[in-house]
């Protein structure tokens, strides 16, 4: 699926950073100054999917491909984003072209790091709330409303752990309405060049039970409506694929191949925690937990699909 996740919020809230961590690679310069991005860039980041690893150590295959999620780091917003201050023309115009938003918002206190327009202590609660307000409003100004949209509460290592986060949380989450998260975008950021088993380690000693990161991309995954299915080629390639919350059998096989949904003619379907008890294909077969799909039939979330195409 073709649907992407902009990164929007104030200059200097850590967007860049969290885009960085996000594409596990520094693609952007970050910098303690507005505008550090000024062409928004994107990243096609992996779905943490315990189920596609389950599957993969199953089959054993030559490739094993993920589903992805698009995030594109849009440059920051000021007040008066409508009136074209700033670079809000071109914010505007780039939040336009996305399908939900993730607005990172500063709650980190760093004397070092400005803050365009503060009334209260950059990080702290009123700030938080205000800063937020910012955006919105501008965004209401400027004719975009009704995107789905998560807040991504921006804080420093330490203060991720301080019981005040969960107060703040809650706080935005009561006044505006959709879903918080917290996390320490710089913390990810160090972490880029650590393994997936280091930084497990390294969350496990801080106390962190999930990486803030891994849960901001399935938060955004289920934003966009989209759910996964699973194809199984010739033994040799293990692929999750996404596709919108109540597609169809014939929609899934074109987002395969356009050939798949043109020659359909039915569709071969597990889902995948029976596949994985069963032990493979075959040996689901064998047990009955195989069944016929027609074209019409609405994929649920981890089917295993193997379509039947003519030609």
């Amino acid at each position: 699926m073709s649907l992407s996740v902009g990164i929007v919020g104030l200059p200097n809230a850590g967007k860049s950073t969290l885009f960085n961590a996000l594409a596990s690679r520094r693609l952007t310069e970050t910098a303690p100054r507005p505008f550090t991005t000024i062409e928004p860039h994107e990243a096609i980041v992996p779905i943490p999917d315990a189920d596609l690893e389950k599957l993969s150590q199953l089959v054993k295959p030559e490739v094993t491909a993920p589903a992805t999620i698009t995030f594109i780091d849009i440059a920051g917003l000021v007040k008066g984003a409508h009136e074209g201050e700033g670079l809000g023309n071109q914010f505007l115009a780039n939040i336009r072209e996305v399908d939900a938003i993730v607005h990172v918002v500063r709650a980190f206190k760093d004397p070092y790091v400005t803050h365009s327009h503060p009334t209260h202590e950059p990080g702290t609660l009123e700030q938080v709330m205000e800063d937020i307000e910012i955006v919105n409003l501008e965004l209401e100004l400027a004719g975009i409303v009704g995107k789905h949209s998560i807040y991504v509460l921006n804080f420093s290592e330490r203060e991720l752990k301080e019981p005040s986060t969960q107060q703040y949380l809650a706080s935005v989450e009561n006044k505006f309405g959709d879903m918080a998260i917290s996390v320490s975008a710089k913390l990810e950021e160090e972490a880029i060049d650590l393994s997936q088993e280091e930084r497990k380690a390294l969350l496990k000693e801080m106390g962190i039970e999930e990486s803030g990161l891994e849960k901001l991309i399935r938060t955004s995954y289920k934003l966009l409506e989209l759910i996964s299915f699973y194809t199984i080629k010739g033994g040799k390639e293990v692929h999750a694929w996404s596709i919108k919350n109540g597609s169809t059998a014939l929609e899934a096989a074109a987002v395969v191949h356009t050939d798949f949904a043109k020659g359909f003619i039915k569709a071969e379907v597990c889902s995948v925690e029976e596949l994985l008890s069963a032990g493979g294909w075959k040996e689901a077969g064998e047990k009955g937990k195989l069944r016929l799909e027609g074209r019409d039939y609405k994929v649920r979330d981890k089917d295993v699909i193997e379509f039947k195409v003519g030609t």
